[in-house]
This record gives C-alpha cells, sequence and structure tokens, in this order.
C-alpha cells in the first residue's frame, strides 16, 4: 500500500476482492490522476510483485497488517473501499482502527457484499478438488475468472493459491458483534448479483450510526467492471465533502 499524491486532500483506500491485486485499482488511479484524492490499494502477500510470499490463513492477520500500514495514511480524511472480500475485510480494518482509537475512516464504502451480520453460508468452494474444477466453480458462483486463466496452466497456479487462501479467508469468517461504525457507509451492488440480492445489501445500514445509502447498479458480482464510469462518478460525489 502506497502514498504518492503528497498534497491530496483525501485517501480512497481499496481493498480488492478475493484472488485481486492492487492493479484490480490502476484504472482508478488513472482516472483520479487530476484530482485531489490519493488512491492507495492494498496489497496482499501471495499475488502479483508478492506472489512469492505465503498468503495470509485468517481474516484477522490480514487486518491487523493493513492496520498497520493504514495508520500512518490518517493524517488526512480518509474513505476505504472494498469489493466482495475486500468489503468485509474494509469493514473490519475500520473496527480495528476504532479500537486503536485512530480516527479513521470518515467513509466506508463497501460492494458485492452482504451485510456481515447476516447468516452467512459456507460455500466449500475453497475445499474443491483440482485446478480447473475449482476455478470453474468460483467462475460460476461469483464470475471475474477469466476464461484464459482456466485454460493455460502456466497462469493457474497463481490464481488458484490466491483464490483458494482468500476464499478461506471469507467463507470461514466469523462476525463479531459489536457497536455499529460511526463513519457514514454507502454500499453497492450490481442488480443481477446473487450474492447482495433481496434486502441483504440495505441490511448494512444497522452497521453505522452515521449516514447510510445504498445503490444498485447494471450487472452482476463484478458490475464494477462494465459500470466503472458510473461507480465512480458516486465515489467521487461522496468523497466531496472530504475535500
Amino acid at each position: 500500500m502506497a502514498a504518492s499524491k503528497p498534497g491530496a486532500r483525501v485517501r480512497l483506500i481499496c481493498v480488492p476482492h478475493a484472488g485481486g491485486g492492487p492493479s484490480v485499482y490502476a484504472a482508478w488511479t488513472r482516472e483520479l490522476a487530476g484530482e485531489p484524492i490519493e488512491l492507495a490499494a492494498a496489497h496482499l502477500p501471495g499475488r502479483e510483485a508478492r506472489a512469492g510470499e505465503p498468503p495470509p490463513t485468517t481474516l484477522d492477520a490480514v487486518v491487523d497488517a493493513l492496520a498497520g500500514a493504514v495508520e500512518p495514511l490518517a493524517d488526512r480524511p480518509c474513505a476505504f473501499f472494498g469489493h466482495s472480500k475486500g468489503a468485509v475485510v474494509a469493514f473490519e480494518l475500520a473496527r480495528r482502527l476504532r479500537a486503536r482509537r485512530i480516527d479513521a475512516p470518515a467513509l466506508l464504502l463497501v460492494s458485492g457484499a452482504p451485510a456481515p451480520q447476516l447468516p452467512r453460508v459456507d460455500r466449500r468452494l475453497r475445499s474443491i478438488d483440482g485446478d480447473i474444477p475449482f476455478l470453474e466453480a468460483v467462475a460460476e458462483a461469483y464470475g471475474g475468472v477469466p476464461r484464459i486463466v482456466v485454460e493455460r496452466a502456466d497462469l493457474r497456479g497463481e490464481m488458484v493459491a490466491a483464490l483458494r487462501a482468500d476464499l478461506t479467508l471469507t467463507e470461514t469468517y466469523a462476525y463479531r458483534d459489536d457497536a455499529p461504525l460511526a463513519c457514514a457507509i454507502a454500499a453497492y451492488g450490481g442488480d443481477r448479483d446473487p450474492i447482495v440480492e433481496g434486502d441483504r445489501l440495505a441490511a448494512w445500514r444497522d452497521q453505522t450510526t452515521g449516514s447510510f445509502s445504498f445503490r444498485r447498479f447494471d450487472g452482476d458480482h463484478f458490475y464494477l467492471n462494465r459500470a466503472r464510469d458510473a461507480l465512480l462518478a458516486e465515489i467521487r460525489s461522496r468523497l466531496q465533502p472530504l475535500l
């Protein structure tokens, strides 16, 4: 996680989805280049430039590591964004910083994830034997797995290792009841995403004593790829009061 805009007035700290690395947000960085918004993307072990490092084995370990990295970035207003697994991590990160009496984030943006207090179904995708059956099951459940990764053995190893590790974190995640956050929360999802169907997105309102909003975009679980411009416009509008 790196900071590169000393003059920025707000930091947008982004956590990728399962199997993802900081490159997931490369296009966002380019889109925000001319604005006083500094984007810092979480770079966890086991992917991209850190592919040779063992991936974390518990969600608490991820949150602890990110809390240490984010603490020095909290010298100006911060917003957190996380998609899917990243939403759960961003939420628990906000809780961890509160426990450390660090005043961040001012805004929590969660995407493609049901509210954490709702009953969760253990899909046990992490336990599927064989790389190809595993990737095909993940693609069927969530999408977001390029066909070329399934077809080419030289591309599968890193993706499978990162995905299995991240799905283990989310499928074994145990929500702990605690006081709602004070920061505002905005929740986003695709209107055809079965992961957040019904009230599963709106239920995030119970996790804050501050303001809450939710919005659905056209698309499935990875709606944010096709609706990137609309989502970024929405995020800019939410960040405006922090500038």
